[in-house]
């Protein structure tokens, strides 16, 4: 008799190795004028400071990694005093822009989803009002537009090298690599490459 019992563990791994094989697959779109002019319009906007609270009090208090959506409508959702806002729009991160959502609890803003890497406990945040959700074309979820448009994971500053990244990626992972150690040895691989390049300011 076989046994078809999937530890935690496993679980959880198979949930991070499905999370970043998407979000490299989703990082390598093809360029377009619209990212081009989107990006420029987004880096003219006003900045913020977020703060992340320890990893181990976000998730004593229900918060999921890698669904910050999720996380700040929860948050919205139990707040009795009503001083929390779900808001969208941009982490710098090196020379992309990710669309995460944040909240402002009485003007503090705040990251409320536990990180799968270690990261700074404060980050540089652009919010975006453009930005509006849709309900999805399969009715099961909500989307991210800005000016009518659907909105990818990032914008990206040089989006030419996250095409070759994300081969170099997925040819890893058909060689049986896990996902998190092919993502960090592409990541090791591309470092020279973008070091090169003027990270966003």
């Amino acid at each position: 008799m076989t046994s078809s019992t999937t530890t935690n563990s496993e679980a959880v791994q198979t949930d991070l190795d499905q999370f970043i094989i998407r979000n490299v697959e989703e990082m390598a779109f093809e360029p377009s004028e619209w990212e081009v002019k989107t990006l420029l319009e987004v880096l003219a906007l006003p900045r913020v400071t977020v703060t992340r609270p320890p990893e181990e009090q976000l998730l004593a208090v229900g918060m999921r990694p890698n669904d910050c959506h999720a996380n700040c409508a929860a948050q919205v959702a139990n707040d009795t005093e009503g001083r929390s806002c779900h808001v969208l729009g941009w982490y710098i991160h090196g020379s992309d822009l990710i669309l995460p959502s944040v909240v402002d609890i009485g003007g503090d803003w705040y990251c409320l989803t536990p990180q799968t890497t270690s990261l700074p406990s404060r980050f540089q945040f652009i919010p975006d009002d453009q930005i509006e959700w849709r309900v999805s074309f399969d009715v099961m979820g909500m989307d991210a537009f800005r000016g009518g448009m659907p909105l990818p994971l990032a914008l990206r500053k040089y989006p030419h090298v996250h095409v070759p990244m994300r081969n170099e990626f997925m040819a890893l992972i058909a060689a049986g690599l896990a996902a998190m150690d092919a993502r960090d040895r592409v990541a090791a691989s591309w470092g020279a490459e973008f070091r090169k390049l003027d990270p966003i300011r």
